[in-house]
């Protein structure tokens, strides 16, 4: 499997951890482009937590999408090792205590045994525990399943919480940095309690020459289902939790082909005492505060 990042230093913390923060990837001017795209459509934006891709709208999504690589893909490619846009999407936290993002991994768009796909995530204001930053399982990237996608429920959602509380790591980082994160790695957000909204990005990169794939259960359906992904207008036409109109079905898998990873978590709480006792003190009463 060939490295991520052409630095040693960031492609052995990325292999350990998880994920590497690279400070300042975009600048200011970078983030008021952005911010202008944002705004355009910010009226139109109703949920606690919206994310562009999800959105009905071809023209927004696009928009967003064509944006978020030509400002910021040359930038992170410039870390990278021949990695190439799968796609961009905002993530918007609008402020009120019911936007808990819970904890999750994201889906797979390569075949993991051979690939490594990254996100890259960037706030565009400075992000805290009280207005939702970014949070972390590190390490978790080395055990969660690799069939990942709409439908396909990867744990008994009875201790999710619980392992946010115990294990997670919260990341404030400023405007302008990035989190580039495994695709595998469990992540998750605190609700927004600032009182304002906490704009983001992310961009999904696949190395280049490896070919796309996406799993999902479709509404309705019973079974995994495995697509071949010929390019990035999949995802944009893709509308979430529906069967894909676009690409070529090549695999169908019983629907209870994945592991739960509950045993996995429990382990990882064995191994890592260590790891808990380095954990921000402040994530039991962030979630304390968001429940009251």
């Amino acid at each position: 499997m060939q490295d991520t990042f052409k630095s040693a230093a960031l492609q052995k913390e990325f292999a350990d951890k998880g994920y590497v923060i690279i400070p300042g990837l975009i600048d200011a001017g970078d983030i008021s482009n952005l911010l202008m795209t944002f705004q355009k459509f910010e009226k139109d934006i109703s949920e606690p937590f919206h994310t562009s891709h999800f959105s009905k709208d071809m023209a927004y999504k696009t928009n967003v999408h064509n944006t978020i690589i030509e400002i910021v893909y040359p930038k992170v490619a410039a870390y990278l090792k021949s990695y190439v846009p799968a796609f961009g999407n905002f993530m918007i936290k609008k402020p009120t205590k019911d936007n808990f993002l819970q904890m999750h991994a994201d889906w797979v768009y390569v075949d993991e045994s051979k690939y490594k796909s990254v996100s890259v995530w960037v706030p565009f204001v400075d992000t805290n525990p009280e207005n939702g930053c970014l949070g972390v399982i590190e390490y978790s990237h080395k055990f969660m399943n690799s069939i990942r996608g709409p439908g396909i429920q990867q744990n008994y959602f009875k201790r999710d919480k619980i392992w946010v509380r115990k294990y997670g790591k919260l990341l404030s980082v400023k405007a302008g940095d990035a989190v580039v994160y495994d695709h595998g790695l469990l992540h998750f957000s605190p609700p927004n309690m600032s009182g304002h909204t906490r704009p983001a990005l992310n961009l999904s990169l696949v190395p280049e020459g490896a070919e796309m794939i996406h799993y999902c259960i479709p509404e309705g359906a019973k079974d995994i289902e495995k697509y071949h992904v010929p390019d990035n207008d999949f995802f944009l036409d893709y509308d979430n939790w529906q069967r894909p109109r676009k690409g070529k079905m090549t695999e169908v898998l019983p629907g209870n082909t994945v592991k739960f990873i509950d045993g996995q978590m429990e382990a990882y709480g064995k191994n890592y005492q260590s790891l808990m006792q380095r954990m921000m003190g402040n994530i039991k009463t962030v979630f304390d505060k968001a429940e009251k």
